[in-house]
């Protein structure tokens, strides 16, 4: 928790500009959910907003942290999870991780939609917008459960400015748990009188969340990103933005499941009276084994063999032009491309010693997405219209990395692909094979949304999409027998999946007065078939998924604040998921379809200054979402009735401020960032462990700063009383069998307290 100058109530456009007509509106808040600059309390749709001085304080860095300002959301970036951002809005999400599956909560950042090219990082930030319920009218098939709607800082013309920021944690200082540094910059130059340019870039390492005690060394995690973004404006009918970014990630030691909750299956294992529980548990114990120096929930020790090592880089470049043929009528054209490349030079997905291990070796994946969105925008006295078109291709292909290759060897030089051995490769339950995956799709859609006013107070709005969806994707394995050293490759297996559909959405807003507005919506949702690999490595299709969702909500300002509140129900048919499997000893997914699944509740919240010089923004939200009677989640076990994977039924959240002037010069202040949740269920289990506690997430922060915001200096602690919860759950297993212990993903301010310093000026 850091210093944020301003109050969370000004009004704030996408590009981070205060429209000079609204300045003096205490309340207005702009948002582009609908894409097109509103004020919030006019939008008919369940909208959570956090502006600038909000992020910077709660100190948002990348995509996990979102999940803090609002009850609605949560980010698990696991496996797979980390290309499509992970998100999940009101226990809605992707449940499938492949290429060929399309996003449930879309991130779009700067207008281009992300798809499954996401980058954890997060910087530089003017605003977020989180769209509840499905939004694929206008932001198309990936926003079946709702939109993550990002907007960095914009260029301004005609003035310098320049921006830094320093976050230190050091590791073992003032009860912090992990290690870390966070460097942000930024500088606004002006071209002439109609070009401006806007150079930002953030450095993140993050030291000791995990340690392996085979090396003893901690885990490290680099980040790096930078973008620029140019405004040309050279007259007031044309404005383009260029946007160019480029950020890597470097993983030295993996941050991955590592055992928290010890072993207890009481079948009978080795010597007599021995039990697979107590063999497991003190193989991770004994010093001549794994030698972990205890087991909680922390999940911060770990052993494996050879250690993990992995790099991330994406390049992102995009065009928003916008043409102003009149005071009514525009025309934008969005162009992005973006390019993600992941390596996986060794990753030790089982994390044993002298045993064997699942682990991926030397593979690279390489995916690209080319979007174009094309929209008309009119603005009458009566009726207001979004209408366009938009085209996307997204292409994704994995290759072995190196040269000397020697598909299908268990040498631990010349591993290629997914194996299951030990260190030497002498034993192998199953052999090493590499999976060569070329994945391609294409969508080519129509959309329209309207807002027709009968009045000043009623008005009705609505609107469709047509969605045309094709996917191919092609694999081979090398060899085609598993293990054989040399041996041929398989045939191409081959699937291709054509869809189309039509979505929508139409509802009606009354505003009695200027200050409030209660509103009523059906929209229906569509997320398009995807391709899944069973065990046997054979493909099949995932159907697609569709969602009817109802919402009644209201909005007002009240003074100095703005409360809302709605009620919600959705209906989603075949949710596409996946449940594990064991395969030799290790636990592989497999994509399945859920029949139906039903979510309803409600949310209330309120953002503004509550009095002067204490900002709030909070909300809660009751979520009742659980699996179909009869469902069986993994191992067999009946889930029928039970909450959703990651969705807790309660949460509350409160991002707070309060400053206090001490002269004309120096202001001291206090925030806070709390979060309340209700027992969340952490995998597909029947198993009460898998249920993590009711618990609270703390943040806090304490400093002094310039008035106007020109310098800060803080103190911060995140997870301030050291909740355990980790972003997911997985089952131990040992000897090939499920040993009862259970493995956790730990996060930084999540699973483990960090306290540090910060600094930082703005000019």
């Amino acid at each position: 928790m850091v210093s944020a100058p301003a109050s969370a109530q000004d009004a704030q456009s996408a590009d981070g500009v205060l429209p000079e007509a609204q300045e003096e509106s205490p309340n207005t808040i702009v948002v582009t959910a609908r894409k097109r600059e509103e004020d919030l309390l006019d939008v008919p749709l369940p909208v959570t907003v956090a502006t600038q001085e909000q992020l910077e304080r709660d100190q948002v860095y990348n995509l996990t942290d979102l999940q803090r300002i609002t009850p609605a959301l949560e980010i698990s970036q696991t496996s797979g999870g980390e290309s499509n951002g992970g998100g999940r809005l009101r226990g809605i999400g992707t449940g499938v991780f492949n290429p060929s599956v399309a996003s449930s909560v879309a991130l779009v950042v700067d207008q281009v939609p992300v798809g499954n090219l996401s980058f954890p990082q997060l910087f530089d930030l003017a605003q977020v917008e989180v769209l509840r319920g499905p939004q694929g009218t206008l932001f198309g098939q990936g926003a079946s459960g709702g939109v993550l709607n990002v907007s960095t800082r914009s260029p301004r013309l005609g003035e310098f400015g320049a921006n830094a920021s320093v976050d230190f944690a050091d590791k073992g200082t003032a009860g912090s748990e992990v290690g870390e540094l966070v460097v942000n910059a930024g500088v606004n130059v002006p071209l002439g009188q109609a070009v401006a340019l806007r150079v930002a870039g953030q450095y993140r390492d993050e030291d000791g969340l995990q340690r392996s005690v085979t090396t003893g060394r901690d885990n490290s995690i680099e980040d790096w990103g930078v973008r620029g973004r140019l405004l040309i404006e050279p007259n007031d009918a044309v404005s383009v933005v260029l946007n160019a970014e480029h950020a890597e990630n470097t993983t030295d030691g993996q941050n991955f499941f590592a055992i928290a909750i010890a072993p207890n299956s009481a079948t009978p294992f080795g010597p007599p009276g021995a039990t697979l529980g107590a063999i497991s548990n003190g193989a991770f114990l004994n010093p001549a084994g794994c030698a972990l120096p205890e087991i909680d929930e922390r999940a911060e020790f770990y052993c494996e063999d050879a250690p993990s090592f992995l790099e991330t880089e994406i390049t992102a470049l995009s065009a928003v032009v916008d043409f102003t043929f009149s005071d009514t009528l525009s025309l934008t054209s969005v162009t992005g491309f973006r390019d993600r490349t992941f390596r996986q030079f060794h990753r030790d997905f089982s994390r044993l010693v002298g045993a064997p291990a699942a682990q991926q070796n030397r593979t690279r994946e390489d995916s690209h997405g080319v979007s174009q969105e094309l929209r008309l925008t009119y603005t009458g006295d009566r009726l207001d219209l979004v209408t366009g078109g938009f085209y996307q291709d997204f292409s994704f292909d994995r290759t072995p990395i190196g040269d000397a290759l020697t598909f299908g060897s268990n040498l631990p030089e010349q591993r290629i692909g997914f194996s299951v051995c030990n260190q030497a490769g002498t034993f192998c339950p199953v052999p090493t094979q590499f999976t060569d995956e070329m994945t391609g799709n294409r969508t080519i859609a129509a959309f329209a949304d309207a807002t027709f006013r009968f009045s000043d107070m009623l008005s009705v709005f609505g609107g469709l999409r047509y969605d045309d969806y094709s996917n191919r994707t092609t694999v081979i394995t090398y060899p085609a027998i598993p293990g054989n050293a040399g041996g041929p490759a398989s045939a191409p297996r081959v699937l291709e999946v054509d869809d189309s559909n039509i979505s929508g959405r139409i509802g009606v807003s009354f505003q009695p007065t200027p200050d409030a507005n209660i509103f009523a919506s059906y929209s229906r949702g569509y997320k398009p078939p995807a391709v899944g690999t069973n065990p046997a490595g054979q493909l099949f299709q995932l159907d697609p998924e569709k969602t009817n969702a109802f919402e009644v909500g209201a909005r007002f300002d009240v003074g100095r604040f703005q409360v809302s509140g709605n009620v919600f129900y959705t209906e989603l048919q075949d949710f596409q998921s996946q449940t594990s499997v064991l395969v030799g000893t290790a636990l592989i997914s497999q994509p399945l379809n859920i029949d139906q699944i039903e979510s309803y509740g409600f949310e209330v919240g309120a953002i503004g200054e509550l009095f002067e010089g204490f900002t709030l923004n909070t909300g809660y939200q009751f979520n009742h979402i659980t699996y179909p009677d009869g469902y069986l989640g993994d191992a067999g076990g009946d889930l029928g009735g039970t909450q959703f994977l990651n969705a807790p039924r309660h949460k509350f959240t409160l991002s707070g401020e309060y400053s206090v002037p001490l002269s004309n010069a120096l202001e001291v202040f206090a925030n806070a960032n709390l979060v309340y949740k209700s027992e969340v269920l952490l995998a597909a289990r029947v198993d009460d462990r898998y249920r993590f506690p009711a618990h609270e997430l703390i943040n806090a922060g304490f400093g002094v700063r310039d008035p106007d915001g020109m310098w800060n200096a803080s103190i911060f602690a995140r997870n301030l009383t050291q909740s355990r919860e980790p972003t997911a759950y997985l089952a131990s297993t040992f000897a090939g069998q499920l040993d009862g212990g259970i493995r956790a993903w730990p996060v930084a301010g999540l699973t483990a307290r960090v306290v540090g310093i910060r600094v930082g000026f703005e000019y």
